[in-house]
């Protein structure tokens, strides 16, 4: 259920083993601040095996589209969209 200040969507992590769905997010929020509650919702470590924090992006299932952190909910996420939560990956 949403309202025009909220929206709910699904969102699973890329091994599609973990799956949570978010209800009433704010649609001002910045795709930032809801990473890191995703994480904790999902249960997904911050780390990896040596300890480095890894960062995650959130990616629209749909389309591909990654979703950056400075993003706003309410622009780039549809109510009851489905999107994977996915380390991001730095080459060098």
């Amino acid at each position: 259920m949403s309202d025009n200040n909220t929206v709910s969507f699904d969102v699973r992590d890329v091994s599609g083993q973990k799956a949570a769905t978010v209800r009433a997010c704010p649609v001002d929020a910045s795709v930032g601040e809801v990473v890191p509650s995703l994480l904790a919702m999902m249960q997904l470590p911050p780390n990896d095996v040596e300890g480095n924090p890894v960062s995650h992006t959130l990616r629209r299932d749909r389309d591909g589209a990654i979703l950056h952190e400075g993003d706003v909910v309410g622009n780039v996420i549809v109510p009851g969209e489905l999107c994977i939560l996915q380390p991001s990956i730095d080459a060098g």
